[in-house]
């Protein structure tokens, strides 16, 4: 029997790389940039709109939040991390976070919009993930005007984040103002760089390095250190703490366990969000 010949992986990640171009030269999206419109914040999951920007929620702004990977899953079935948080079923569990979301950005009085599209851990990775088109026409059926976009870093590289990070340099591309977010817990894995938390440098500590690993591949972003840094009060860190607490099925794990991480004052006050540089400038 002849042995089929089997496809070397460099020309299938050719092959995406090439769909992936053609899909962004072909991008135009539906939303509608105005000056007077509210802020786009778009959370890839449940969570992500309070862990790293409670400062945009909590302004004064009109903010609306789209919680990208908002589907639930059928029933019958349980992830590792659904089943890492305690879940049985991880349709039940969605279905408990949406819930948990819904009280938490209610403590900044904001409602938020949920996409249908499924979580990474749902979907079969690299055939059903949405395209730019399909999340443009969600988000923009959710939101039709925006002034600014909050999008994902993408540090850690978790496949969300990325996903709707490629989303936002999309929009920068097509002229709306966006700004890419750190996100916890993925950025503090080494702590807070010192030019965010204003602690003495440490020779044998270069959170740079870690966070470029993850951001290099994004040339909108400019010099890393350009970043706005959002240090909230002890009133507003406690705010956000309250929030962040909403997520009870969540919180434990994200947590880093009994370490505790992110509910330190010290790592949950700091905000960093980044300006994409529009084209050409």
């Amino acid at each position: 029997m002849r042995r089929r010949q089997s496809v070397p992986r460099r020309l299938y990640s050719r092959a995406s790389s090439l769909r992936s171009a053609h899909e962004e030269n072909r991008f135009k999206t539906r939303l509608r940039s105005d000056a007077g419109g509210p802020d786009l914040l778009l959370s890839p999951h449940f969570d992500d709109a309070v862990l790293d920007c409670w400062s945009v929620l909590a302004s004064e702004r009109a903010v609306s939040v789209v919680n990208v990977c908002g589907g639930v899953p059928a029933p019958g079935r349980l992830t590792q991390w659904d089943a890492i948080t305690g879940a049985s079923d991880s349709a039940e569990r969605t279905r408990e976070r949406i819930a948990e979301d819904a009280l938490a950005l209610g403590r900044a009085a904001r409602e938020p919009h949920n996409l249908p599209f499924l979580d990474a851990q749902y979907r079969v990775a690299g055939s059903d993930d949405p395209s730019l088109e399909e999340l443009d026409g969600a988000i923009s059926d959710a939101v039709a005007t925006v002034a600014r976009v909050h999008a994902p870093a993408g540090v850690g590289a978790h496949p969300d984040h990325l996903l709707t990070r490629r989303y936002g340099r999309m929009l920068a591309r097509a002229g709306i103002p966006v700004a890419l977010y750190a996100e916890l817990p993925y950025c503090v894995l080494h702590g807070w760089p010192h030019w965010v938390d204003g602690r003495a440098p440490d020779a044998h500590r270069n959170v740079d390095a870690f966070w470029l690993a993850f951001l290099a591949d994004v040339p909108e972003l400019g010099a890393l250190r350009d970043a706005h840094v959002e240090r909230l009060d002890d009133e507003a860190a406690a705010a956000k703490l309250a929030a962040m607490s909403c997520y009870a099925t969540q919180l434990p794990a994200l947590d880093y366990g009994a370490v505790r991480v992110l509910a330190d004052p010290e790592i949950h006050r700091f905000e960093v969000r980044w300006e994409l540089r529009a084209p050409g400038t």
